[in-house]
């Protein structure tokens, strides 16, 4: 039995891992060997293989579910309730995504040319969040969940790993030009905040939703909008923003490991209180 155990939360690991090498298989001499020279025909490569794999790891969730080794079946975790305190939890996320609206106000210009572009990339940051939270959230998470998160120090395990896994799968970036240094450690800690919310929530929908939003604004604002950059008040806002993203966000994923019993129970709480009143 407890191998069984074992093997329901290691084989999604496994799962999702697998499903990462794939898609950096592709991708690293997609864009290395300059496949798609034209920007927008990299796009759509790069957004046809994330909903592909993203597709793959619904089907594997599927499977799990059929077996029994799920809590949810993949249509539930798109219509589960939310439960009305998940919003409070997600505020200081709502504000980090609305940050970068705040750099409006020193515009000067707003490029519509590149309009098609953006939304483009607006797009492929949809699939981003289909991609990585189907397979490093929900598939990489289906075990843990399922049998991983009765007490709060099994929350706190589940949330920790799964944030070191997600950090640790922006490593490869290295060979896009990203400094894995600065971007391990920051997705982790944005990643531990996500699977505490997607396990408070039950609900895939909602975490893709957040991820596109938060990768979205400001390349919304950088590519549609000139402003002074350079200015104290556009920095400010990028300081406030990594200290949510780097401080307040592993410290709510934390609360909602502890806090988990109650954020998730009001509601039934409620009801029972109130039919108990009359």
């Amino acid at each position: 039995m407890e191998m069984d155990k074992k093997k329901a939360i290691t084989r999604p690991v496994v799962q999702t891992a697998v499903i990462m090498a794939v898609f950096y298989a592709f991708e690293i001499p997609m864009v290395w060997l300059d496949v798609f020279p034209e920007y927008s025909m990299l796009l759509t490569a790069d957004i046809i293989l994330r909903i592909a794999l993203g597709t793959v790891s619904l089907v594997l969730l599927h499977k799990h579910s059929v077996r029994g080794e799920s809590k949810y079946t993949v249509k539930q975790l798109f219509t589960n309730r939310i439960p009305a305190k998940t919003w409070l939890v997600l505020i200081p996320f709502i504000i980090s995504i609305l940050l970068p609206f705040l750099k409006l106000f020193t515009a000067f210009a707003f490029a519509s040319e590149v309009l098609g572009l953006v939304c483009l990339v607006i797009f492929q940051q949809f699939a981003v969040g289909f991609y990585e939270e189907t397979a490093q959230r929900a598939l990489m998470m289906n075990g843990l969940i399922k049998l991983n998160t009765g007490t709060v120090k099994q929350r706190l395990f589940t949330v920790f790993i799964t944030g070191a896994f997600f950090g640790l799968g922006h490593f490869p970036n290295i060979l896009f030009g990203e400094n894995p240094l600065l971007q391990c450690p920051s997705t982790m800690m944005w990643g531990m905040f996500i699977a505490a919310v997607y396990m408070l929530s039950d609900n895939l929908l909602l975490v893709i939703l957040l991820h596109t939003l938060s990768d979205s604004t400001f390349r919304i604002v950088k590519g549609l909008f000139g402003y002074a950059r350079d200015s104290f008040f556009c920095k400010s806002v990028d300081s406030i923003r990594t200290v949510i993203d780097l401080l307040i966000l592993p410290l709510m994923a934390i609360l909602i490991c502890v806090l988990y019993d109650r954020l998730k129970n009001t509601e039934k709480t409620s009801v029972h209180d109130a039919s108990e009143g009359q």
